[in-house]
C-alpha cells in the first residue's frame, strides 16, 4: 500500500495549489530545518490552511492546532523543501512569462477578474504576490516531476498483458437488472401467528400469478393492502446492490419473467424482471490503454517514493515540533 504522505504529495504535484513562498516567511518558532532551509510554525500553519482550501473534501475538518495534523503536514513540507533544493541544483527554473500564462489561465478557468481573485486570496489569508510566487514554485515542481520522476518510464507489452491476466475480473462485462416487486415484510419481532398470516398472503398472490394474472394487475390489486409493499419499478440494480437471494434469482430470469416467492431475512418477495442490460466485456485490446495509464501511474508513484527516501537520507533534517 502506498504511503499516505507520498500519495498525497503526488496528488498535490498535479495541481496548482496556493503554497506560501519561503521568501515571505515571518521569523517565529522554528519547527524544522532541512539542510539550510528553515520551516517556521507560521509557515506550517499557513500550509495547512492552503491544503484545507485546495482539498476541502479531505481536510476541511482538520484542526490547524492539532499536533498530529501538524506533524503530518510538516512531513509534506519537508518533501517540498527537498524538491525545491533539487530544482535549484539542476537549474531548471520557470520564466515570468510562463507564470503569467498560468495565472491568466486560472483566472479564465474560474471566471474571475483580477480584483475578484485578489479578494478570494485575501479571504484565505494570501496576497496576490504570494500566490504568483507560489505559482512559480508549483510550475517548477511540475517540471521537476516531468524531468526527474516521469522521464524515461517505459511500460512494456509484457507488463500490460501480465496485469490484464491478473486483473481479468476488472475487465469483465457487468450486467444490471430493472425490477418490479411485490413485497410482504416480516418484522423481526413478529409473532408466529402473524408471520403465518403474511406467508399465506404471499402464497395467495403467487397463486394468482400462476393462474396467469398479469403481474401489473396483481400488483395493483394488492397495492392498497397495508401488509403489502408493491413497487411497479424499483429501478436498475447491479448484483452487488441486491440481497443475495434476490440477486441470485433476478440474474437468472429472462426479461419479462416473474419469480417464485423469494424468502429473505426481511420478508417475502416476488419480483418481475422489467429489463436487463449487459455491458460489453473489455478484451485485452480494449483494456490496453487503460492498463498502460494504471501502470504508468504506479511506476511514477514508486519513483517519487524512492527519490524522496534517498533525498531524505542525504539531507540534514532536524524536526523541532
Amino acid at each position: 500500500m502506498a504511503h499516505p504522505i507520498r500519495r498525497f504529495f503526488l496528488a498535490s504535484l498535479l495541481l496548482f495549489v496556493m503554497c506560501v513562498p519561503a521568501k515571505s516567511r515571518i521569523v517565529d518558532r522554528i519547527v524544522a530545518k532541512v539542510n539550510e532551509t528553515i520551516i517556521t510554525l507560521s509557515d506550517l500553519k499557513r500550509e495547512v490552511r492552503v491544503i484545507k482550501l485546495e482539498h476541502p473534501e479531505k481536510f476541511k475538518s482538520v484542526d490547524i492546532n492539532n499536533p498530529n495534523a501538524l506533524h503530518f503536514f510538516l512531513q509534506q513540507m519537508i518533501s517540498t523543501v527537498l524538491i525545491d533544493n533539487e530544482l535549484k541544483r539542476i537549474g531548471r527554473g520557470v520564466s515570468d512569462r510562463e507564470v503569467n500564462a498560468a495565472y491568466h489561465s486560472i483566472l479564465k478557468k474560474n471566471g474571475m477578474t483580477v480584483k475578484q481573485f485578489e479578494k478570494f486570496l485575501k479571504d484565505h489569508g494570501l496576497t496576490l504576490s504570494e500566490y504568483r510566487e507560489a505559482l512559480k514554485e508549483r510550475l517548477e515542481r511540475l517540471r521537476f516531476f516531468d524531468l526527474v520522476i516521469k522521464g524515461n518510464i517505459t511500460i512494456t507489452d509484457d507488463q500490460v498483458k501480465a496485469y490484464y491476466e491478473k486483473h481479468k475480473n476488472e475487465f469483465r462485462g457487468g450486467e444490471k437488472v430493472r425490477i418490479a416487486q411485490i413485497f410482504v415484510p416480516i418484522p423481526p419481532d413478529l409473532p408466529s401467528d402473524k408471520r403465518l398470516e403474511r406467508q399465506n398472503l404471499i402464497m395467495r398472490i403467487e397463486a394468482e400469478l400462476y393462474k396467469g394474472e398479469p403481474f401489473d394487475t396483481v400488483l395493483n390489486e394488492y397495492s392498497n393492502n397495508p401488509l403489502v409493499q408493491a413497487s411497479g419499478d424499483l429501478g436498475w440494480f447491479k448484483r452487488k446492490d441486491l440481497m443475495k437471494p434476490i440477486a441470485d434469482t433476478a440474474f437468472k430470469l429472462k426479461k419479462g419473467a416473474v419469480s417464485d416467492v423469494i424468502e429473505t431475512k426481511s420478508g417475502f418477495h416476488i419480483i418481475k424482471v422489467l429489463d436487463i442490460e449487459r455491458e460489453k466485456a473489455h478484451d485485452f485490446r480494449d483494456a490496453k490503454a487503460r492498463i498502460q495509464r494504471i501502470l504508468y501511474q504506479k511506476e511514477s508513484e514508486k519513483r517519487l517514493d524512492e527519490w524522496l527516501k534517498n533525498a531524505r537520507k542525504k539531507a540534514s533534517i532536524e524536526i523541532m515540533l
